[in-house]
């Protein structure tokens, strides 16, 4: 990074990065090691102050990002499996599915391609009483992937096409979405009883996308393309009265208006199929809150508040007429919170505990439901129900000694589905189980299961200590400590879905000059080589629904690795 002065009252930083790492998982029909990455970007910023009132800053983003995969590994694969009819244990030759299985037979890794352009600025202008503001941004996100279909070398293209084709189905396509936002507020200065602030927001963002499943040249599974695009204007306002010296009450008004509009065409047919469709929601959201100082180191506070999702069209696959005439519905809520912030021991420890209810309305998921019109069973994402979490969380930071700091958090929430009575089953669930037909398919009801990849407990613990070197040089050591509880993937909650609870251990140690301007840093995650997985997806469905051959996404940080990170700054 580069910072320093442009002229009187200009200044400028510059902050450049480049990431290349390799791939931790073998593909050993190639001989390639997928999931590695490379990166690169810079960030310009550019503050200004041409008058004692006027003030602003330019912020420009540029970046690229590469992803050779990403790919899944197989979890377990029961003997006799046959994709889609061919057997799968030749494409089993060197792997051992399980947990900490990282190789692959994959005849088409694919990759996942993304840039991303933005510029933000800011204008400040200050009054005798208030401060005008303006904020611009401009985002350009482009995306491109391809991924096999079924994640293995079996060439089902060439059995499909007897041989007039080779390798596997690909599938994938560009996206590009573009967004501009503009926000202008007005804000009270000074420490009087009454401060507040209100301002006007306007966003417009647009995105196109294509997908095809399968090869040119051969009848394709898939092939469409779809604009999407959303406006919203809004109106808002928040104020905080000082009751007492010691008492203070907020509160807060949002007035939102949205459209949303799509058009999807289906290149399949020889008369490709459009489909175009538009929806305008108008809502009020809020929050009331109240604080009160019990001394100068403690605080307690309470609020309420209303959440707004907005409405949208399921864009995928077998989008057609059905989905324009019913669109998702906005999702809500309503949310309680109660906290605690203190300080103690002349600020050398910092406690934080809050308890938290959140009820939530027309939750967006994907769910089956019959068609009205055709009577059939479809699967897309819908307003599927209610659904409810609580919990508390608790955040301790000590500083025992001025070298060594101390910190620790607990979560524990309690995420329960309140109301889903048509979620469809999961793979190879039985009557017995819950499935119980409706229409032309099956559904359950999902209400009271937990929802979805959401750990009950979450924890972290670490500590951080400096100390001296000489000639001005100082060092930092890191050890933390991150553990979750045991997780379903699965929304229709498939036992099979499951990563058990774990917990994973960092460390690191760095260098730094006296001006702290160079730092160089060792450090080593999952010390313990503790393995885990971010998905877990039961393929059922590819194998004639028999066979419950599950595949695992594996991160980086899912076995241990060592590295070093230089940072230099002038």
């Amino acid at each position: 990074s580069v910072s320093g002065p442009i002229a009187d009252e200009v200044g400028f930083r510059l902050n450049a990065y480049k990431v290349k790492r390799d791939g931790d998982i073998t593909n050993l029909t190639t001989g390639d090691d997928e999931n590695g990455e490379t990166a690169k970007g810079m960030r310009a910023r550019v503050d200004f102050k041409p008058t004692a009132r006027l003030r602003g800053k330019i912020i420009a983003d540029y970046g690229t990002r590469r992803v050779e995969g990403p790919v899944l590994t197989l979890l377990s694969a029961p003997a006799g499996a046959r994709l889609f009819g061919q057997p799968l244990a030749p494409a089993l030759a060197g792997i051992t599915p399980g947990p900490e299985n990282r190789n692959i037979r994959m005849d088409t890794a694919g990759f996942t391609d993304s840039k991303n352009t933005s510029f933000a600025g800011t204008l400040s202008y200050q009054l005798d009483s208030h401060t005008l503001t303006s904020v611009t941004t401009w985002q350009d996100w482009k995306y491109n992937y391809v991924a096999d279909i079924d994640n293995t070398e079996i060439p089902l293209l060439a059995i499909f096409s007897r041989g007039a084709f080779p390798g596997g189905i690909p599938m994938g396509g560009p996206y590009r979405s573009e967004m501009l936002t503009q926000e202008l507020r007005i804000a009270s200065n000074g420490d009087g009883a009454l401060n507040y602030l209100a301002g006007l927001y306007y966003s417009d963002s647009d995105s196109d996308r294509s997908f095809t499943r399968g090869r040119a040249g051969f009848p394709l599974a898939a092939n469409w393309a779809a604009t999407t695009g959303n406006r919203t204007v809004a109106a808002f306002t928040q104020g905080e009265y000082k009751l007492t010296d010691a008492t203070r009450v907020s509160a807060g008004f949002r007035y939102n208006r949205e459209r949303i509009h799509v058009d999807f065409t289906d290149l399949l047919p020889a008369v490709p199929a459009r489909f175009i469709g538009a929806s305008t929601d108008d809502v009020v959201t809020g929050k009331v809150a109240l604080q009160h100082d019990l001394d100068k180191a403690v605080m307690v506070y309470a609020s309420f508040a209303t959440g707004y999702k907005g409405a949208g069209y399921d864009v995928s696959s077998g989008f057609d007429q059905s989905r324009i005439n019913r669109p998702v519905a906005p999702e809500t809520s309503k949310a309680y919170e109660f906290g605690l912030k203190s300080r103690f021991l002349q600020n050398r420890v910092q406690l934080n505990a809050t308890a938290f209810l959140t009820d939530y309305k027309d939750f967006q998921a994907q769910s089956s439901v019959v068609d009205p019109t055709t009577q059939l069973l479809q699967n897309a994402v819908n307003n599927v129900g209610k659904l409810r979490t609580k919990g508390v969380e608790l955040e301790v930071t000590a500083k025992p000694t001025n070298a060594l700091l101390l910190e620790t958090s607990l979560a524990y929430v309690d995420a329960k589905i309140a109301s889903y009575k048509n979620a469809g089953c999961y793979l190879g669930q039985t009557l017995a189980l819950g499935c119980v037909p409706l229409g032309n398919g099956f559904v359950q009801d999902l209400s009271g299961k937990r929802l979805s990849n959401a750990p009950e407990v979450k924890a972290t613990l670490g500590a951080t200590y400096n100390f001296p070197i000489g000639d001005g040089f100082s060092g930092i050591a890191n050890l933390n400590y991150q553990y979750q509880s045991e997780v379903n993937f699965d929304l229709k909650a498939n036992p099979l879905q499951v990563q058990k609870g774990y917990g994973v251990v960092n460390g690191s140690i760095a260098l730094s000059s006296p001006s702290h301007a160079f730092k160089v840093t060792l450090f080593v995650n999952n010390l313990f080589d503790k393995s885990y997985a971010t998905f877990v997806g039961d393929t059922a469905d590819l194998y004639g629904g028999t066979h419950h051959v599950l595949s695992q996404m594996l991160p980086r940080n899912s076995q241990r690795y060592v590295g070093l990170r230089v940072k230099y700054e002038f």
